[in-house]
């Protein structure tokens, strides 16, 4: 049986796949915010005969304009090296059908290979690469779906927004499992106490992107299985 490979990057992010999706009719995999992995899962989908390739979870904000909790669904991804990763035709058109009742906006992704921690450094790629919001998974799951002439598309939930850096003790937040390092990232932030306001806004910001996933997944895939005769 058919079936969509979908590729997250942390635990979270793939219980609201499952959550909103039929399970019969997707697998998912977590790659742990690392664009090899990614890849590589993308990869093994696609050669057990996966239909389309979608990557799915939270992103960082670079256009201005995006707020917690906005869904975007990505156009192209753009990754480091420059190349770009074009969404499927056919299922981009699918899901902007879902795009005025979801409130989703249209715009390109930047796959990055480290952490996007500032505000300057997210103004450059927005500024030099167009792209709306950034994650680390997106551009390896494409790479490996274009190797394989799979469709792919990327539907993602900003968390942190253009105008907010992340705090230090949140850099290794993310564990190679998909989990989060709760304690670690306690532990750091008891060092500088500081950054306890910077966490709990993060927190709430990403609470927000994780609610956005499990409100529209559902409808989102539903178009998804349509398209696919899933």
């Amino acid at each position: 049986m058919s079936f969509i490979g979908v590729v997250c990057g942390l635990k979270n992010e793939a219980a609201a796949v499952a959550r909103a999706s039929d399970r019969s009719k997707v697998r998912v995999g977590v790659s742990g915010a690392d664009a090899g992995r990614a890849e590589r899962i993308a990869a093994n989908f696609c050669a057990e005969g996966a239909s389309a390739i979608v990557s799915v979870g939270l992103a960082g904000g670079l256009d201005p304009n995006l707020q917690p909790g906005d869904l975007v669904i990505g156009q192209d991804v753009v990754g480091d090296d420059g190349v770009r990763y074009e969404s499927d035709s056919y299922l981009h058109g699918v899901v902007r059908k879902e795009q005025q009742a979801r409130h989703a906006i249209i715009g390109d992704l930047f796959g990055s290979d480290e952490i996007i921690d500032s505000v300057e450094k997210k103004s450059a790629l927005f500024h030099n690469h167009g792209a709306i919001a950034v994650d680390m998974e997106s551009h390896g799951a494409a790479r490996a779906a274009m190797r394989a002439n799979v469709p792919f598309l990327a539907i993602r939930a900003i968390a942190d927004p253009a105008g907010r850096a992340l705090p230090a003790a949140a850099l290794t937040a993310v564990a190679p499992d998909g989990s989060t390092r709760a304690l670690k990232t306690l532990t750091a932030a008891v060092r500088d106490p500081g950054q306890f306001p910077e966490l709990f806004q993060l927190g709430q910001d990403s609470n927000a992107a994780l609610k956005t996933l499990r409100r529209d997944l559902g409808p989102l895939f539903g178009r998804l299985f349509g398209a696919l005769d899933l």
